[in-house]
Order: structure tokens, then sequence, then C-alpha cells
């Protein structure tokens, strides 16, 4: 499945570079609001996962197909990750915090639906690969007993990543009109990993300054809220 994904997503870059007098192409930020499912477990203790805040920015790539449909991409650099948290009670004599951040190179593939009279509003859905540049986390374990110091480590978490993974991905936005060829593109989407993104089982780090990191997984994959804002520029088609 992901040689197919690949392919298509080729076929359509190659498509926009060869007909680019009917594509459409710009740039996009925006914030990402992600967090994982699956069981995480760090330095050994049940641990409760919240909501990571991160950032993404990239290329629009469209290419139409039909008045109202197209094929849509907007590939780029993207931030997925998590915070989290183990109980007191749990650990005893210290408390675990942390957050996880996992660096990509998100390229997905929508099929893109204008709607109403004038398609300002659209819906889009498709399939995305993510390439992993990075993953790296932050714990801190703060000792509540007397005598005990607070560690702060760093660890790079890259060996128990999969460095490939695959993803469904959907979204609504607008196109908001600015001049004949220049449009504001306001866009909300949600992804979600179909493959894991994680590898399953125990993995370990260290020793290095402070201790052994090491956290356990199980069908760990990510799943994000993405607000984005861009600029695309319509070529002509020539009618």
């Amino acid at each position: 499945m992901t040689k197919s994904i690949a392919f298509f997503i080729c076929l359509f870059f190659s498509s926009i570079f060869s007909y680019g007098q009917t594509a459409s192409v710009g740039i996009l930020g925006g914030m990402n609001f992600s967090n994982i499912n699956g069981t995480y477990n760090s330095d050994g203790y049940s641990t409760k996962t919240t909501k990571f805040i991160s950032k993404q920015f990239g290329i629009i790539l469209s290419y139409p197909l039909s008045e109202k449909l197209s094929l849509f991409s907007d590939p780029g650099y993207y931030e997925q990750g998590f915070n989290y948290e183990t109980d007191e009670n749990l650990v005893g004599s210290a408390s675990v915090i942390g957050k996880s951040k996992f660096k990509y190179i998100d390229v997905p593939l929508t099929l893109k639906i204008g709607m109403f009279k004038n398609q300002i509003f659209y819906f889009r859905a498709g399939a995305y690969l993510s390439f992993l540049l990075s993953a790296k986390n932050n714990d801190t374990i703060y000792y509540t007993n007397s005598g005990y110091k607070t560690i702060i480590t760093e660890n790079d978490l890259s060996n128990g990543m999969n460095k490939t993974v695959l993803g469904f991905i959907s979204g609504i936005g607008f196109d908001i009109p600015i001049q004949k060829h220049l449009k504001l593109l306001v866009d909300v989407s949600y992804r979600m990993d179909l493959s894991n993104a994680m590898k399953n089982g125990q993995s370990q780090f260290g020793p290095n300054a402070n201790n052994i990191y090491y956290f356990y997984t199980e069908e760990v994959r990510n799943r994000s809220l993405s607000l984005s804002i861009g600029l695309t520029y319509h070529f002509s088609t020539g009618k």
C-alpha cells in the first residue's frame, strides 16, 4: 500500500510540472494540536498523555480534474508529539513529566471537492506518507523525598520509531479570492496514522549524564488537528 501511495504522489507531482498552466501553487503555515493513540509507558510507569502544540509549514500544489474536483497536496515540514505525566501515587516518591516531539516531512495526496455555487468552501480527503526526521523527548523526574534532586534528560527516540508512516487525512476549508489569480486559503484538517509511529515493545537509551531512560509502547499512532493559512496563485487556463 505504501508503494502505491508513493507512486500516485509521484504521478501527481509530475502532472503539476507538466501542466502548470492549469495548476495552482502556493505556501502555507500553521499550528498542530496532536496526541497519540495506543499505550505509552515512561520509565516503566503508567503514563497519561495530553495535547501537544507544534508548527508546520510547506507548499501547496493543486491540479483541477473537473470544475469542482481537483487533486490537492500540501507537502512540507510537520511536527507531532505529546505531553505526558505519571501519577505520583503510582511512582511512589517521584513524579515524571515530559514532552515528546516528532519531526516529519509530510507528503499528503487528497481529492478536493468545491462546494456550493462559488466553490469558496471545500472538503478534501486522502492519504499521506510521513518521513521521520528526528524524534526526541525531554523527561523530568521530580523526587519528593528530601535529599533527592530533580533529574532532567533529553533523549533521542529515533531508534524506537518507524521511519515511514502511512496515514489518513480529511479536511475542510475556504478558498477566498483576493485578486484575479490570487486566493487566501484557510484549511482545517485532521490526520490519523494508519501504521504505527513507534515500534512495539521496550526501547532503552543511555546511560547518559543522569540515568538510563526507556519507554514501553504498543500500537502507538499519531493523531492531530491542524489549522493552516496560506496563499495560492492560480495559473491561467487559457479560457
